[in-house]
């Protein structure tokens, strides 16, 4: 370590985001660093038992709070939150009242890497979801709609605008001091023009109790998600074709309420358990397959079945099933299909092979220390 660094944190509570944000600041913590949060409320405690000290934003406003809202439904609402001037205000002020070295910003928080921009404070962008799809893929074109929006903040800041030629999320990340993709850069689809200020840094956990179950029959852990995406429906075809099979269920709900969810007799309902502290008893994990969770279990060597429903999710399927690691199906299968699938992976050893082999890889990254070397080299 060069020094003590002093390090500013913007989150913001959008699900599985949070896991890397909260994992880095454990380590920079560990490693006698200064980290200082910025977020909503509702994250305060989950930092400070990280060890950081937490302010809430002040001017900056999510629509309401994303526990109780489909995301995908309020789409105008989130980018006014994470593009406009008040997130940039209250980030600017924060920057103001105390020295800062480093800002770790979530990556699509745009209004907050333009005021990192603006004070001259080295930024690092954390990316949650897998990179090559967001700047050369699929999903390249995904934000450019908000770009009046990003540069009407950049305009107010008194920045220049992005490169017009550019997909909106690879010019405004490319003005970042670095871009740190929280993957396996394996688990990636491979890059045409790697930038020069790309970091693949792997995924990074927060510390988790023991909570492991008694040992007994083959345990499944069934998660789609920590945000509201209507999974009820899915879940409780999940659980229908988990009913008659030899094996214990965990299924957790991410604390989104779904009313009349009827499990069966081997089930255990939990609002939240965290996945790495149950994850080495799993046989196999049945998701959505957001990437946080993609992750846990493979960096616990466990196959998946994903049954992905929007956003980054199918990406992240078809990578599982690239790799060998699990297997691929349709958010709106039968629960014979879903049966027939869990059987599959849960009795072929290619599949836990492969996870293991990706497990392997994951640790190579250190869970954060690549990421924080990385970090000091800026300070």
């Amino acid at each position: 370590m060069a020094r003590v660094g002093r390090f500013l944190i913007v989150i913001w509570a959008a699900g599985g985001n949070v896991v890397p944000a909260a994992g880095l600041a454990c380590v920079l913590s560990r490693r006698g660093h200064e980290v200082r949060v910025l977020g909503p409320p509702a994250l305060q405690k989950r930092f400070e038992n990280a060890g950081c000290t937490f302010d809430s934003f002040q001017r900056a406003r999510g629509p309401n709070p994303v526990e109780e809202e489909v995301f995908d439904e309020n789409l105008l609402g989130w980018t006014r939150f994470i593009s406009g001037s008040r997130l940039a205000d209250d980030v600017s002020a924060e920057l103001d009242r105390e020295a800062v070295d480093v800002v770790i910003v979530d990556a699509f928080l745009s209004a907050a890497l333009s005021a990192a921009e603006k004070a001259g404070v080295p930024a690092a962008a954390l990316v949650h979801v897998l990179y090559q799809p967001t700047v050369e893929g699929p999903t390249a074109t995904l934000w450019d709609p908000t770009r009046p929006l990003v540069e009407a903040t950049r305009r107010y800041l008194g920045l220049s605008p992005l490169d017009s030629t550019s997909p909106l999320v690879s010019a405004l990340w490319s003005r970042a001091s670095l871009v740190l993709a929280c993957m396996p850069e394996p688990f990636d689809y491979p890059l045409a023009n790697p930038p020069a200020n790309l970091r693949y840094v792997g995924p990074i956990f927060e510390d988790t109790p023991n909570e492991l179950p008694e040992p007994g029959r083959p345990l499944v852990l069934v998660s789609f998600g920590t945000t509201n995406m209507r999974q009820g429906q899915v879940l409780q075809r999940v659980l229908d074709a988990l009913e008659f099979l030899d094996l214990d269920v965990l299924c957790t709900l991410g604390r989104v309420s779904i009313r009349g969810l009827r499990p069966p007799e081997n089930a255990m309902i939990r609002e939240w358990v965290p996945h790495m502290a149950v994850l080495p008893r799993v046989s196999a994990v049945i998701t959505h397959a957001g990437l946080s969770t993609v992750m846990c279990a493979l960096a616990n060597g466990v196959p998946l079945v994903c049954m992905p429903m929007g956003r980054d999710q199918p990406l992240n399927a078809d990578r599982v099933a690239a790799l060998g690691a699990g297997l691929h199906i349709s958010s709106q299968s039968s629960i014979d299909v879903i049966t027939t699938t869990v059987e599959d992976v849960l009795e072929g050893s290619s599949f836990r092979h492969k996870a293991q082999q990706m497990a392997d890889v994951i640790a190579r990254y250190g869970n954060g220390s690549r990421a924080v070397s990385e970090l000091e080299a800026l300070l």
